[in-house]
C-alpha cells in the first residue's frame, strides 16, 4: 500500500527543488530571500510528513498526534518501539548545530512580526519601516540549496531502512 504521506514527502521536496530551479544569475537578494523562504515552508511540511510517514511504517495510530520528532519519538515509544528513524529525526531536530535544526529554527523565523524599530526615508523619500530581529537567519539560495540536499539524503535512506522493516 502506498502511504499518502510518502507521496506528500515527494511532492514538497519536488516544489522545493522547482523553486531553487527558479533561481539564476539574475536573482536579486530580495527574491532569493523570498524563494529561500519558500523552500524553507515547503521543507518544513515536509519534515512533519517524513515525521508521521515512519509513524505509519511502525503502525502508530495516532498520526496527527505526531507534530515533531519528539512526539514521533514519544508515542512510538509508548507502545514499546524505538526505531532508529525516529531517534535520528529526534536528535537532527534538538541538535541545535544540525542542518534540521536550523531548517525548523528558520521556518518559525517566517512567522515572527518583527519589532519596529524607527521610520526612515528611502532615497524616494517614502517612509520605510525598519525592523529589528531578534536572530539572523541565513536566507540564501545555497543554505536553502544545502537544506534540500540534506532532507533529500535523509528522507531516501531512512525509505530504505523502513522497507528492510
Amino acid at each position: 500500500m502506498l502511504s499518502s504521506y510518502l507521496s506528500a514527502v515527494n511532492q514538497k521536496l519536488l516544489f522545493a527543488r522547482q523553486l531553487l530551479a527558479q533561481a539564476d544569475s539574475k536573482t536579486g537578494q530580495q527574491q532569493g530571500t523570498a524563494l529561500a523562504q519558500s523552500v524553507a515552508v515547503q521543507l518544513n511540511q515536509a519534515w512533519l510528513w517524513h515525521c508521521r510517514n515512519v509513524a505509519e511504517t511502525y503502525k502508530l495510530q495516532e498520526l496527527d498526534s505526531v507534530v515533531c520528532a519528539n512526539t514521533l519519538v514519544e508515542l512510538l515509544a509508548a507502545q514499546g518501539k524505538t526505531p532508529g528513524e525516529a531517534t535520528e529525526l529526534q536528535n537532527l531536530q534538538n541538535d541545535p548545530h544540525s542542518w534540521a535544526s536550523e531548517l525548523l529554527k528558520a521556518h518559525q523565523y517566517i512567522y515572527r512580526l518583527p519589532t519596529i524599530r524607527k521610520a526612515e526615508m528611502d532615497v524616494d523619500r517614502l517612509p520605510m519601516i525598519a525592523v529589528d530581529a531578534p536572530e539572523v537567519v541565513d536566507w540564501s539560495l545555497e543554505r536553502a540549496e544545502i537544506w534540500l540536499s540534506r532532507m533529500q539524503e535523509v528522507v531516501e535512506r531512512q525509505r530504505e531502512m523502513m522497507v528492510e522493516f
